[in-house]
């Protein structure tokens, strides 16, 4: 069995780690492979591609020499991906699973709820990772009380491998173009989704999830929009069922 996990806006493959954790306890025999997005993690000192498209072939580039079949993963913009890469290239995908992701058949500000930062402008804190961590915290988790080793974690990455401004805003627009490909070019898709997400609408995924026609999806009730971090036991589970494992 193999993972491929996709991050989201701005994130680096180390946020992955709660579930990765677990993942490996529950897949033990699994390759799992956590490609960051140009401009992020290990790439951080390059520039984000401005449509998704552009995005899988750099992320193809830093993976194993496995050509088994994978079950790509992704988180938010790492869901378009996804769904890009499995339709562009049925044979790495052997089913693609998105996370609390969007696409246009949403309004723009459904899909990125911009002025839920208006309540935490520590955000925009370019200079200061450690403002801008806990109030990313407090706009994508809602775990109480705040975990704080792990906005310390948090901390650490964007002080190692900051992620500059101008990449966000390339990483924003590529989000704001994507267009999904035809449902008849997909592998076969499962959604996860949190009623509780404050960043992205959840109709977001209900809307995507007519879209290809799918009985049902895997909702979470209290998690935000990071729901690997808040809750990554419940994404195992979900991981699981899909893969009858």
């Amino acid at each position: 069995m193999r993972f491929i996990l996709i991050r989201g806006l701005g994130r680096d493959q180390e946020h992955w780690t709660p579930l990765l954790k677990l993942m490996k306890k529950a897949f033990p025999q699994a390759l799992i492979e956590t490609p960051d997005l140009p401009g992020a993690g290990i790439l951080f000192q390059g520039s984000s591609p401005l449509t998704v498209d552009d995005y899988v072939p750099l992320l193809k580039e830093q993976l194993s020499s496995s050509r088994e079949p994978a079950i790509i993963v992704g988180l938010s913009l790492g869901g378009m991906i996804a769904l890009q890469w499995g339709a562009a290239f049925r044979e790495d995908a052997k089913s693609v699973v998105v996370i609390n992701t969007s696409s246009r058949l949403n309004f723009f500000w459904q899909r990125l709820k911009f002025y839920k930062a208006l309540r935490y402008p520590g955000v925009l804190a370019r200079f200061n990772p450690a403002i801008k961590e806990r109030a990313i915290y407090h706009l994508t988790c809602n775990q109480r009380p705040v975990e704080e080793e792990v906005i310390k974690q948090w901390i650490n990455i964007q002080t190692l491998r900051p992620v500059r401004t101008e990449n966000q805003i390339r990483q924003i627009i590529a989000a704001a173009r994507f267009k999904l490909p035809a449902a008849t070019s997909l592998p076969p898709v499962h959604i996860l989704y949190s009623q509780a997400d404050h960043l992205v609408a959840p109709s977001c995924s209900r809307k995507l999830k007519e879209f290809l026609s799918l009985e049902s999806c895997f909702v979470h009730s209290w998690a935000g929009h990071d729901l690997p971090q808040d809750d990554p036991q419940w994404v195992v589970e979900c991981l699981k069922r899909i893969t009858n494992a």
